[in-house]
């Protein structure tokens, strides 16, 4: 360790500002959007593409059309959610190594503050997916058989 100071390759933690970040929340800001999107996948779209199916006996049943609107809603609610804990993190872990320059890659900022950043990038791609499966259900009628 000595033979890296002298030579100029001492480094310091890897997240030096991770005692400003909350564990617990960044871990939901970068799990929680997928899974409501896959609960929302599971509860919303599948039940209603069953009932779009051909040789189905039955109509969709009456509360499928509520249960899909309310699980597209959370999984929304949940990845806008995630992103304001993603956003808060980020600001909070802004300038881990005190540079002044660049971004995230360039820089190499800390580990805290690259999971922030990926938890938002999480959030947005999962809003999106959410949306396009809502857009998906509502746009086209549930079949009737």
């Amino acid at each position: 360790m000595n033979d890296a100071r002298q030579i100029g390759l001492a480094v310091g933690h890897p997240s030096p500002a991770r005692h400003r970040a909350n564990p617990f929340l960044l871990a939901l800001a970068l799990g929680a959007p997928p899974a409501a999107w896959l609960a929302q996948l599971l509860l919303a779209f599948a039940p209603a593409s069953y009932f779009c199916w051909f040789g189905v006996p039955a109509p969709p049943p009456a509360w499928l059309g509520p249960l899909a609107a309310t699980a597209n809603l959370l999984a929304i609610v949940v990845a806008i959610a995630a992103f304001a804990a993603a956003l808060t993190i980020v600001r909070q872990t802004g300038h881990e190594h005190g540079h002044s320059t660049g971004g995230v890659i360039e820089i190499g900022e800390g580990r805290t503050h690259f999971l922030a950043v990926w938890a938002a990038f999480v959030a947005v791609v999962f809003a999106i997916a959410t949306l396009a499966n809502t857009f998906s259900l509502h746009l086209v009628a549930l079949c009737r058989s």
